[in-house]
């Protein structure tokens, strides 16, 4: 039996049961996968970032792919990825996504099913509440079709709630990723089976976890952090506190990403979380404009073809105050005063930041107050 790399990895993969790190250690150790797949034994034995455990493992998967004596359960992972048409990507592969080189924990296998190929095509990640309310279900919906209609791609890990509206908004104008808590041969929750077979249609599904893997609740962090590493920006919808959208937030501040959330009313329960990611300095999410400046501000302008043009072209050059004030203006006059109540910072603080972006063209005076251009 004559396999392919990808095939193979994907077998080494599933001797992992799940945990990355030997298989990304061993690819450390040997540079390229071309050179893993030939390592002799007297190679393994030398490999001391693995235990002797995980040396025999990967060596004894080798030997058998090598000789076509495959296990009947290699035998069933290897039919299940190519009767699903499971694309199996690589670290080395062109279609590996370049976020993923920069995160802690890069995956060492992904597993692609679906139509949507481009993976670097620039990404948004919604996420919020299982449980959501029907305001914040028409904001995912409402916002992820908006934005998938401008060129952008919405990933979001196919749960129900916030999760499920935001994949729906995105197919009816563009295209959505759902990575998935469990392996690629797997449909989690089992009522989203319509959803999916639509995203396979018009996106695509994706995951880090070997094949046959189960959904289980020690699954949906490692999912989470897989979401805001392929996404630019991460958006929270709605989120309670102590909610698993927070894990994900938590990993894009880790990545270094654009972080938003909406501002829901203290008196919302379901909402509190991303009342507490504000007040930790996530940005706010009025409306669609703020998502544009949030874009633009990581470097995504030229890249989105529904960027207003005006918002193409803001100075790389503006400090993080002045991005802070300019999130808290909107298309209708808004005084000094006013910003220096919202912004809790003194008078004098506002006006020098106005100026400021008044000269750089973000702001013009409009009657009493300052409009956001």
């Amino acid at each position: 039996m004559d396999l392919s790399e990808q095939e193979v990895m994907a077998l080494l993969h599933s001797a992992t049961r799940g945990n990355d790190t030997p298989l990304r250690n061993a690819l450390t150790h040997f540079g390229s996968i071309s050179s893993l797949l030939k390592a002799s034994d007297s190679a393994w034995d030398s490999c001391r970032c693995l235990s002797k455990e995980w040396r025999s493992t990967f060596s004894e998967v080798l030997k058998r792919a090598r000789s076509g004596f495959i296990r009947p359960k290699e035998h069933q992972t290897l039919g299940l990825l190519r009767d699903l048409g499971v694309s199996v990507i690589t670290p080395t592969d062109v279609e590996y996504p370049n976020l993923l080189h920069h995160i802690a924990d890069p995956p060492p296998v992904l597993y692609r099913r679906g139509t949507w190929q481009d993976l670097n095509t620039p990404q948004v990640a919604m996420v919020g509440a299982r449980k959501a309310s029907p305001q914040a279900s028409t904001l995912a919906q409402t916002y992820a079709s908006q934005l998938a209609a401008n060129g952008l791609v919405i990933t979001s890990g196919m749960a129900i709630g916030i999760d499920a509206f935001a994949h729906k908004g995105a197919l009816e104008s563009g295209h959505t990723i759902a990575v998935l808590g469990c392996g690629i041969d797997k449909i989690y929750p089992q009522r989203h089976r319509w959803l999916a077979n639509q995203i396979i249609r018009q996106g695509c599904l994706l995951s880090d976890h070997p094949i046959g893997t189960e959904p289980a609740v020690y699954n949906f962090p490692k999912r989470n952090r897989l979401v805001s590493g392929l996404s630019r920006l991460v958006i929270v919808v709605e989120a309670a506190r102590r909610s698993g959208s927070l894990v994900t937030a938590g990993h894009a501040l880790d990545q270094n990403k654009e972080l938003l959330a909406f501002p829901w009313s203290a008196l919302h329960q379901q909402g509190l979380g991303c009342l507490d990611l504000i007040a930790d300095g996530a940005g706010v999410v009025r409306d669609v404009q703020d998502v544009w400046l949030a874009l633009a501000k990581a470097g995504l302008g030229a890249e989105c073809q529904g960027m207003p043009q005006n918002q193409t072209t803001l100075p790389d050059t503006l400090s993080p105050d002045c991005w802070r004030l300019l999130r808290l203006m909107g298309d209708t006059p808004v005084s000094s005063v006013d910003l220096a109540i919202r912004s809790c910072k003194p008078i004098t603080w506002v006006q020098e930041r106005l100026l400021e972006l008044e000269l750089a063209n973000c702001v013009a005076v409009a009657g009493i107050g300052y409009i956001r251009l």
